[in-house]
Protein backbone atom coordinates (compact mmCIF):
# COMPACT_ATOMS: atom_id res chain seq x y z
CA UNK A 1 0.00 0.00 0.00
CA UNK A 2 1.25 3.42 -0.60
CA UNK A 3 2.81 5.24 2.80
CA UNK A 4 -0.34 8.26 3.22
CA UNK A 5 1.04 11.73 1.83
CA UNK A 6 1.57 13.99 4.43
CA UNK A 7 -0.39 17.32 3.37
CA UNK A 8 2.23 20.17 2.87
CA UNK A 9 1.89 24.08 1.84
CA UNK A 10 1.35 24.71 -1.33
CA UNK A 11 4.15 27.04 -0.95
CA UNK A 12 6.69 24.36 -0.23
CA UNK A 13 9.74 24.14 -2.34
CA UNK A 14 11.95 21.11 -2.82
CA UNK A 15 16.11 21.47 -3.99
CA UNK A 16 17.06 18.91 -7.03
CA UNK A 17 19.31 17.55 -4.43
CA UNK A 18 16.11 17.25 -1.64
CA UNK A 19 14.36 15.28 -4.36
CA UNK A 20 17.46 12.86 -5.56
CA UNK A 21 17.80 11.79 -2.03
CA UNK A 22 14.84 9.95 -2.71
CA UNK A 23 15.23 7.55 -5.03
CA UNK A 24 13.65 3.97 -4.12
CA UNK A 25 10.27 1.92 -4.46
CA UNK A 26 9.90 2.20 -0.81
CA UNK A 27 11.13 6.19 -1.09
CA UNK A 28 9.90 7.81 -4.04
CA UNK A 29 9.48 11.36 -4.94
CA UNK A 30 8.86 12.25 -8.93
CA UNK A 31 8.90 15.57 -10.40
CA UNK A 32 5.86 16.49 -13.07
CA UNK A 33 5.79 20.09 -14.43
CA UNK A 34 8.00 21.29 -11.28
CA UNK A 35 5.74 19.59 -9.10
CA UNK A 36 6.97 17.29 -6.54
CA UNK A 37 4.93 13.93 -5.46
CA UNK A 38 5.58 11.61 -2.92
CA UNK A 39 4.62 8.30 -4.65
CA UNK A 40 6.87 6.62 -2.20
CA UNK A 41 5.50 2.38 -1.74
CA UNK A 42 2.34 3.37 -4.62
CA UNK A 43 2.88 -0.58 -5.68
CA UNK A 44 -1.24 -0.09 -6.91
CA UNK A 45 0.37 2.32 -9.62
CA UNK A 46 -2.12 1.43 -12.63
CA UNK A 47 1.05 0.72 -14.56
CA UNK A 48 3.13 -1.46 -12.67
CA UNK A 49 5.88 -0.69 -10.87
CA UNK A 50 7.28 1.98 -14.03
CA UNK A 51 6.68 4.35 -11.83
CA UNK A 52 9.88 3.89 -9.91
CA UNK A 53 11.80 4.19 -12.81
CA UNK A 54 12.00 7.68 -12.06
CA UNK A 55 12.18 7.78 -8.39
CA UNK A 56 14.39 10.82 -7.43
CA UNK A 57 13.97 11.86 -11.02
CA UNK A 58 12.24 14.52 -13.69
CA UNK A 59 9.27 12.13 -14.85
CA UNK A 60 7.63 14.58 -17.24
CA UNK A 61 8.05 13.68 -20.62
CA UNK A 62 7.95 9.77 -19.54
CA UNK A 63 4.15 10.59 -17.80
CA UNK A 64 3.16 12.34 -20.95
CA UNK A 65 4.02 9.60 -23.47
CA UNK A 66 2.84 6.63 -21.19
CA UNK A 67 -0.81 8.29 -20.03
CA UNK A 68 -4.20 8.81 -21.47
CA UNK A 69 -5.43 12.51 -21.15
CA UNK A 70 -6.90 12.66 -17.75
CA UNK A 71 -4.58 10.19 -15.91
CA UNK A 72 -3.01 13.33 -14.33
CA UNK A 73 -5.88 13.61 -11.75
CA UNK A 74 -4.72 10.41 -10.31
CA UNK A 75 -1.45 12.18 -9.28
CA UNK A 76 -3.02 15.24 -7.01
CA UNK A 77 -3.64 13.29 -4.13
CA UNK A 78 0.71 12.66 -4.09
CA UNK A 79 1.64 16.56 -4.36
CA UNK A 80 4.07 17.61 -1.72
CA UNK A 81 5.56 20.58 -3.27
CA UNK A 82 7.11 22.77 -5.73
CA UNK A 83 10.54 22.19 -7.38
CA UNK A 84 12.92 24.60 -6.34
CA UNK A 85 13.86 25.35 -10.02
CA UNK A 86 17.04 27.51 -9.30
CA UNK A 87 18.06 23.82 -7.75
CA UNK A 88 18.22 22.26 -10.85
CA UNK A 89 22.07 22.83 -11.99
CA UNK A 90 22.52 19.27 -13.97
CA UNK A 91 20.69 21.23 -17.42
CA UNK A 92 22.60 23.37 -19.47
CA UNK A 93 20.63 25.40 -22.01
CA UNK A 94 21.43 22.86 -24.85
CA UNK A 95 19.28 19.80 -22.29
CA UNK A 96 16.35 22.39 -22.00
CA UNK A 97 16.55 23.52 -25.61
CA UNK A 98 16.32 19.78 -26.37
CA UNK A 99 13.33 19.28 -24.51
CA UNK A 100 11.41 22.29 -25.87
CA UNK A 101 11.92 20.41 -29.21
CA UNK A 102 10.84 16.88 -28.20
CA UNK A 103 8.02 18.04 -26.71
CA UNK A 104 7.04 20.34 -29.70
CA UNK A 105 8.11 17.61 -31.78
CA UNK A 106 5.47 15.04 -30.23
CA UNK A 107 3.22 17.65 -30.50
CA UNK A 108 3.28 18.13 -34.44
CA UNK A 109 3.19 14.48 -34.82
CA UNK A 110 -0.12 14.17 -32.37
CA UNK A 111 -1.59 16.55 -34.84
CA UNK A 112 -0.76 14.89 -37.87
CA UNK A 113 -2.54 11.92 -36.67
CA UNK A 114 0.85 9.84 -36.67
CA UNK A 115 -0.57 7.91 -33.57
CA UNK A 116 -3.57 6.86 -35.10
CA UNK A 117 -3.86 3.13 -35.95
CA UNK A 118 -5.56 1.16 -38.58
CA UNK A 119 -8.11 -0.87 -37.67
CA UNK A 120 -8.38 -3.09 -41.06
CA UNK A 121 -4.52 -3.74 -40.30
CA UNK A 122 -5.03 -4.76 -36.67
CA UNK A 123 -8.47 -6.62 -38.55
CA UNK A 124 -6.09 -8.89 -40.99
CA UNK A 125 -3.39 -9.12 -38.71
CA UNK A 126 -5.44 -11.26 -36.40
CA UNK A 127 -7.52 -12.60 -38.94
CA UNK A 128 -4.65 -14.12 -40.42
CA UNK A 129 -3.24 -15.38 -37.07
CA UNK A 130 -6.44 -17.31 -36.26
CA UNK A 131 -6.23 -18.56 -39.83
CA UNK A 132 -2.47 -20.06 -39.12
CA UNK A 133 -3.64 -21.37 -35.68
CA UNK A 134 -6.96 -23.67 -37.30
CA UNK A 135 -4.17 -24.68 -40.22
CA UNK A 136 -2.09 -26.08 -37.63
CA UNK A 137 -4.57 -27.80 -35.49
CA UNK A 138 -6.36 -28.94 -39.28
CA UNK A 139 -2.86 -30.58 -40.27
CA UNK A 140 -2.66 -32.54 -36.89
CA UNK A 141 -5.98 -33.45 -36.96
CA UNK A 142 -6.13 -34.53 -40.64
CA UNK A 143 -3.08 -36.25 -41.06
CA UNK A 144 -0.36 -38.70 -39.86
CA UNK A 145 2.23 -37.75 -41.98
CA UNK A 146 5.40 -36.80 -39.29
CA UNK A 147 6.15 -34.16 -42.35
CA UNK A 148 2.68 -32.71 -42.39
CA UNK A 149 3.31 -32.74 -38.49
CA UNK A 150 6.57 -31.01 -38.91
CA UNK A 151 5.12 -28.06 -41.18
CA UNK A 152 2.32 -28.26 -39.02
CA UNK A 153 4.65 -27.29 -35.65
CA UNK A 154 6.71 -24.59 -37.89
CA UNK A 155 2.77 -22.76 -38.73
CA UNK A 156 2.61 -23.43 -34.90
CA UNK A 157 5.77 -21.83 -34.47
CA UNK A 158 4.79 -18.57 -36.69
CA UNK A 159 1.42 -18.04 -34.94
CA UNK A 160 2.74 -17.91 -31.62
CA UNK A 161 5.68 -15.20 -32.61
CA UNK A 162 3.31 -13.09 -34.05
CA UNK A 163 0.55 -13.39 -30.65
CA UNK A 164 3.88 -12.19 -28.99
CA UNK A 165 3.52 -8.56 -31.65
CA UNK A 166 -0.15 -8.53 -31.63
CA UNK A 167 -0.18 -8.35 -27.31
CA UNK A 168 2.42 -6.18 -27.71
CA UNK A 169 0.87 -3.61 -29.53
CA UNK A 170 -2.26 -4.04 -28.33
CA UNK A 171 -0.76 -3.49 -24.42
CA UNK A 172 1.09 -0.65 -25.46
CA UNK A 173 -2.48 0.78 -26.08
CA UNK A 174 -1.58 1.59 -29.64
CA UNK A 175 -4.62 0.32 -31.53
CA UNK A 176 -8.20 1.56 -29.24
CA UNK A 177 -8.63 5.12 -27.57
CA UNK A 178 -10.37 2.85 -24.63
CA UNK A 179 -7.49 1.36 -22.75
CA UNK A 180 -9.66 -1.11 -21.50
CA UNK A 181 -9.98 -2.94 -25.17
CA UNK A 182 -6.49 -2.46 -25.69
CA UNK A 183 -5.85 -5.22 -22.27
CA UNK A 184 -9.10 -7.63 -22.85
CA UNK A 185 -7.36 -8.14 -26.01
CA UNK A 186 -3.81 -8.68 -24.45
CA UNK A 187 -4.99 -11.01 -22.37
CA UNK A 188 -6.65 -13.45 -25.42
CA UNK A 189 -3.27 -12.67 -27.31
CA UNK A 190 -0.83 -13.11 -24.78
CA UNK A 191 -2.83 -15.20 -21.63
CA UNK A 192 -4.71 -17.38 -23.60
CA UNK A 193 -2.85 -18.39 -26.41
CA UNK A 194 1.17 -18.05 -25.33
CA UNK A 195 0.04 -19.08 -21.81
CA UNK A 196 2.19 -15.81 -19.80
CA UNK A 197 0.76 -13.16 -17.51
CA UNK A 198 -0.15 -9.55 -19.59
CA UNK A 199 0.40 -7.55 -16.25
CA UNK A 200 3.28 -9.25 -15.67
CA UNK A 201 5.06 -8.45 -19.24
CA UNK A 202 3.62 -4.42 -19.16
CA UNK A 203 4.49 -4.33 -15.29
CA UNK A 204 8.66 -5.23 -16.81
CA UNK A 205 8.03 -3.58 -20.52
CA UNK A 206 6.65 -0.77 -19.13
CA UNK A 207 10.00 -0.34 -17.12
CA UNK A 208 12.08 -1.02 -20.12
CA UNK A 209 10.25 1.38 -22.41
CA UNK A 210 10.81 4.25 -19.60
CA UNK A 211 14.35 4.08 -19.00
CA UNK A 212 15.84 1.74 -22.46
CA UNK A 213 19.43 0.13 -21.48
CA UNK A 214 19.80 2.04 -18.84
CA UNK A 215 21.46 0.37 -15.55
CA UNK A 216 20.21 0.92 -12.05
CA UNK A 217 22.01 3.93 -10.66
CA UNK A 218 22.74 1.78 -7.59
CA UNK A 219 22.63 -1.81 -6.50
CA UNK A 220 19.32 -1.03 -4.30
CA UNK A 221 17.81 1.95 -7.15
CA UNK A 222 14.87 0.58 -9.35
CA UNK A 223 15.17 3.62 -11.97
CA UNK A 224 17.37 1.10 -14.85
CA UNK A 225 15.83 -1.18 -17.32
CA UNK A 226 14.37 -4.63 -15.81
CA UNK A 227 15.20 -6.19 -18.97
CA UNK A 228 18.86 -5.58 -18.06
CA UNK A 229 18.64 -6.07 -14.48
CA UNK A 230 20.89 -9.29 -14.35
CA UNK A 231 23.50 -9.05 -12.09
CA UNK A 232 24.88 -10.92 -10.39
CA UNK A 233 24.21 -13.55 -13.13
CA UNK A 234 25.35 -10.90 -16.19
CA UNK A 235 26.46 -7.77 -16.96
CA UNK A 236 26.50 -6.04 -19.68
CA UNK A 237 28.93 -3.09 -18.77
CA UNK A 238 32.19 -2.49 -16.89
CA UNK A 239 29.90 -0.27 -14.41
CA UNK A 240 27.23 -2.77 -13.98
CA UNK A 241 29.67 -5.72 -13.56
CA UNK A 242 30.60 -3.67 -10.21
CA UNK A 243 27.66 -2.37 -8.88
CA UNK A 244 27.22 -5.09 -6.57
CA UNK A 245 30.47 -3.92 -4.53
CA UNK A 246 28.88 -1.20 -2.52
CA UNK A 247 26.87 -3.62 -1.20
CA UNK A 248 29.84 -5.52 0.42
CA UNK A 249 31.70 -4.10 3.47
CA UNK A 250 34.87 -4.45 2.14
CA UNK A 251 33.82 -3.13 -1.39
CA UNK A 252 34.90 -5.45 -3.27
CA UNK A 253 33.00 -8.83 -5.35
CA UNK A 254 32.16 -11.78 -3.94
CA UNK A 255 33.56 -15.12 -4.70
CA UNK A 256 29.83 -15.65 -6.71
CA UNK A 257 30.19 -12.30 -8.19
CA UNK A 258 33.11 -13.20 -9.57
CA UNK A 259 32.81 -16.79 -11.09
CA UNK A 260 29.84 -15.62 -12.84
CA UNK A 261 31.01 -12.28 -14.67
CA UNK A 262 34.26 -14.35 -15.18
CA UNK A 263 32.10 -17.16 -17.06
CA UNK A 264 29.44 -15.18 -18.25
CA UNK A 265 30.99 -16.17 -21.97
CA UNK A 266 30.58 -19.08 -21.69
CA UNK A 267 26.78 -18.93 -19.29
CA UNK A 268 25.15 -16.89 -21.30
CA UNK A 269 22.88 -18.87 -23.26
CA UNK A 270 21.99 -21.44 -20.66
CA UNK A 271 20.71 -18.71 -18.37
CA UNK A 272 18.67 -16.85 -21.08
CA UNK A 273 17.55 -20.22 -21.92
CA UNK A 274 16.55 -20.86 -18.04
CA UNK A 275 15.30 -17.72 -18.01
CA UNK A 276 12.72 -17.68 -21.25
CA UNK A 277 11.86 -21.40 -20.16
CA UNK A 278 10.44 -20.02 -16.59
CA UNK A 279 8.82 -17.51 -17.74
Amino acid sequence: MCKSVQKRGENKKFTWAEVKQHATAEDAWVVYNNKVYDVSSWYEHPGGAVIFTHAGDDMTDIFAAFHAPGSYSAMKRFYIGELDVDSVEHKDAQQFAFEAGYRKLRSQLIQMGMFKSSKFFYLYKCSFNMAMWALACYMVYASDSTAVHFASAILLGLFWQQCGWLAHDFLHHQVFKQRKYGDLAGVFWGNLMQGYSMQWWKNKHNGHHAVPNLHNSSATATDGDPDIDTMPLLAWSLKQARSFRELSADGTDSAFVKFAIKYQAFTYFPILLLAWSLK
